[in-house]
């Protein structure tokens, strides 16, 4: 990266988390003036049609004085350490969905292929799924972080999957990387007291415990307590109306105070099921009636890279290193030997440039 353009962003990232840390402890005094004033700032400073569309959102759900949200504000700050608050949301919503994302867009520009401003992984410990040649393992892993943080990715979703594990490697691979957001969702609501403490040094991360898990209303009062950044998310597996899981799940998400929820459709649900889970969510959102926010792991995703690059097209790397999206390579290996720029190329569809969105 040239010099100035490493000096202009440190410049302005500093900024940026001293009005986040300003803005965190005024919401302690004043919460809803608070937040409604950082909204404000949100648009004011917003240097895309992505951003201001985002804060003008914000600003319109937060003129309802009786919003949700506001309890669900009051919760995020007094169950998590302000610093993860801080950490956490300047990563996402900084490096990855503003400097990232227009790194994207440089780049989609110059090769003519969509780029995704997310990578979506999942990970699987188990040894015996370690020894395919092709699976994603924890070294496969770290380098997709490495070399994507270069083309601008800054955020990456995790979801283990198998057999649970006591497993630190995740853990330690968000460490490693403090400029970037991890989201990771665990396959069980156990987690170990070292677990727990390694956790409270990752404040970059989000962890996501499955609301169906009984174990999960034990841990979740064990990362209140030690002020650890979390969400639950619930698993759909059929096209039918899911209506009233959601309702259901959506009473263990409040009993455990979590300020997000995410809803995942297992690879049985047809675009058309993930769809109207996603509508859902929009109106659960747009409704205000709870105190968490509620998003679609598909849906919701392909939306927000459709504002952020000009395209829907999500990346997912299986366990055993295939393709799960794009659909059109779906069941590929992934091709690892090749520089990620490259790999990219090969995996996602072409774009017409003309199409790319301007800063």
């Amino acid at each position: 990266m040239e010099r100035s353009k490493v000096d202009t962003y440190t410049i302005t990232r500093a900024m940026i988390e001293s009005t986040v840390a300003h803005g965190i402890r005024s919401m302690e005094e004043d919460p809803k003036r608070s937040v409604r004033r950082l909204a404000d700032l949100g648009k004011q400073f917003s240097k895309s049609r992505f951003q201001e569309e985002v804060f003008g959102i914000m600003q319109e759900l937060l003129e309802n004085e009786n919003s949700s949200y506001y309890d669900m504000m009051a919760n995020l700050l007094k169950n998590t350490d302000h610093a993860s608050i801080k950490e956490f949301g300047v990563n996402m919503g900084y490096d990855s969905w503003t400097y990232g994302a227009r790194r994207i867009r440089e780049e989609e520009k110059q090769t003519g292929h969509m780029l995704p401003p997310t990578l979506m992984l999942r990970y699987h410990r188990d040894s015996t799924a370690q020894e395919d040649p092709s699976s994603l393992t924890i070294d496969r892993i770290r380098s997709l972080v490495k070399a994507g943080q270069k083309l601008g990715i800054f955020s990456y979703y995790i979801r283990e999957v198998g057999t649970p594990s006591d497993s630190y490697e995740l853990l330690e691979l968000c460490q490693q990387n403090p400029d970037c957001a991890f989201v990771i969702c665990r396959p069980t609501g156990r987690l170990t007291a070292a677990q727990i403490q390694l956790l409270k040094l990752c404040r970059n991360t989000m962890t996501m415990l499955p609301a169906e898990d009984p174990e999960t209303a034990l841990t979740a009062p064990l990362l209140r307590d030690q002020k650890i950044l979390f969400g639950l998310y619930m698993t759909y597996s059929t096209d039918e109306d899911q209506s009233e899981a959601l309702s259901s799940a959506m009473k263990n998400v409040i009993s455990t105070e979590a300020a997000f929820f995410l809803t995942v459709a297992s690879d049985q649900v047809s675009e058309e099921g993930i769809r109207r889970v996603t509508r859902l969510c929009y109106e659960s959102r747009f409704k205000q009636e709870s105190p968490t926010f509620i998003i679609d792991y598909y849906g919701d995703v392909a939306a927000l890279f459709n504002k952020m690059a000009n395209h829907r097209t999500l990346l997912e790397i299986g366990a055993d290193g295939r393709i799960i999206h794009p659909k059109e390579k779906a069941g590929e290996v992934f091709p690892f030997s090749l520089p990620l720029m490259d790999a990219l190329c090969e995996v996602m569809p072409a774009i017409d440039v003309s199409t790319v969105n301007n800063e």
